[in-house]
């Protein structure tokens, strides 16, 4: 970290403020401890914390109520409460009340760690506000590939080699960029992301190495590029096996000088950047094509990440299925949801071409309707994935995807109210107008 983070632990029992406070200490930060509720405001006042970690049970004290009253006189501190009362009930409270983020007992310290410096980062670079969901997403996994996966990235991310993550789409090859960029020393600086196969080769230049003004027509300002905007900080680039030779040319260049030239410019611009590429392509495929440049694939090949396909993985099938409940439950504001053992069933019987995302869609939608129940059967999962046609294969586009299940929902919710519209509509948080202009352009029969 670039300066001390302060933190102030608030917990009933002092032994743990006072393990909480060692560790924090060990690791360079400020940290200081109450025990008592009424305690809380004086010790803000007096020594300004970055963090609070406050725990939601503090004997006769209600960390809820505490919590109200820091963000009443403190609203840009963020407060990460945390409990050993685990419930739904008390994260959605929380986290309404202005919480950072919410964490439960036993703490694992590192991720504990891993919150606190995110919340300080965020909160001095306004990349956020106290209270929204800011959390990283974590990488859920009882896989014993993935664990040695996430053993292999905690030994890279400190240093600063290039890496490139191999993988089908769907596979978190994000998720895995953002622990990275986590665990670096680079982590007190947002990373940025630019996705390569989303733009056309010209405006893709553009992006990654900036112009000067008068460039080309249209430039009427210099424009920093991504290279530069990620100067100490780490850059993602999604896709790279979509990219153009020319483009990777100049990328090879990048990485082997550290340095950049603008379009239109005649100055080279030293950078600093932790550059972290990701494909779903075969790179040794596209080389053979003459599609890929092979310099440029030896100068990532030291630190190569393969993440395996859900299919191969299937003990974070349930693991992740559960999580993405509790999350859309959280979001939603309703008690949680559970997977009737059939359903547990078929989703560990499928083949998940779509891999995680696809996972992700399914579990929301089958959440979505069965609003007025607590537990998901086989039924209220849609059915491609009872061994009909696969509408969510990795290749598909993603709109598609979220157009198909869209349709599905609003037909199984119109056949559960009975074809009411006006409660179709309440269901699914849409106005009737835009119910109508969807059942129209679905071409669904009413």
């Amino acid at each position: 970290m670039e300066k001390k983070c302060s933190v102030l632990v608030v917990d009933d029992r002092e032994k743990v403020c006072q393990t909480l406070v060692k560790n924090f200490v060990k690791l360079g930060y400020e940290a200081d401890f109450v025990t008592s509720g009424s305690e809380v405001l004086r010790t803000i006042r007096k020594n300004r914390p970055d963090t609070v970690l406050l725990d939601i049970m503090l004997g006769s004290d209600d960390g809820i109520e505490i919590l109200k009253m820091v963000k009443h006189e403190n609203p840009d501190l963020p407060v990460i409460m945390i409990t050993g009362y685990a419930s739904i009930d008390s994260a959605v409270q929380s986290l309404r009340c202005g919480a950072y983020d919410y964490v439960q007992k036993p703490l694992e310290f590192e991720e504990l760690r891993e919150i606190v410096d995110r919340a300080v980062r965020e909160n001095s670079s306004g990349m956020s506000q106290p209270g929204q969901e800011t959390s990283f997403p974590k990488i859920v996994t009882q896989s014993k590939e993935m664990l040695s996966i996430i053993k292999q990235i905690d030994k890279l991310a400190p240093s600063d080699l290039p890496i490139l993550i191999l993988g089908e789409n769907g596979t978190g090859k994000e998720l895995i960029a953002d622990r990275i960029h986590r665990k670096s020393n680079r982590s007190c600086r947002q990373m940025l992301k630019i996705n390569c196969a989303a733009l056309p080769e010209s405006l893709l230049d553009n992006e990654l190495f900036g112009h000067e003004k008068g460039a080309y027509t249209g430039a009427e300002s210099t424009f920093q590029g991504v290279f530069e905007k990620a100067d100490g900080s780490s850059l993602m680039l999604d896709e790279i096996g979509d990219m153009s030779l020319s483009i990777q040319a100049k990328i090879l260049r990048t990485l082997q000088h550290n340095e950049i030239r603008r379009i239109g410019g005649t100055e080279t611009i030293s950078i600093n950047v932790r550059f972290i590429a990701a494909t779903n392509k075969d790179i040794e495929s596209l080389i053979k094509k003459g599609d890929f440049r092979a310099d440029l694939f030896y100068r990532l090949n030291t630190a190569i990440i393969r993440v395996p396909p859900l299919r191969n993985r299937r003990a974070d099938i349930l693991p992740l299925a559960q999580t993405f409940l509790e999350q859309y439950s959280l979001k939603k504001g309703i008690p949680a949801k559970s997977l009737t053992d059939k359903a547990a069933d078929i989703l560990m019987e499928y083949h998940w071409p779509g891999n995680i995302r696809e996972l992700k869609n399914i579990v929301e939608y089958s959440a979505a309707i069965t609003e007025f129940s607590d537990t998901i059967t086989d039924r209220d999962l849609p059915p491609q994935i009872m061994g009909k046609e696969d509408l969510f294969s990795s290749d598909d586009d993603p709109l598609n995807i979220r157009e198909t299940m869209e349709r599905e929902l609003i037909q199984k919710t119109l056949h559960n109210t009975l074809f009411n519209k006006s409660e179709t509509a309440r269901i699914l948080k849409m106005s009737r107008r835009t119910l109508y202009n969807k059942i129209q352009r679905y071409n669904i029969d009413i």
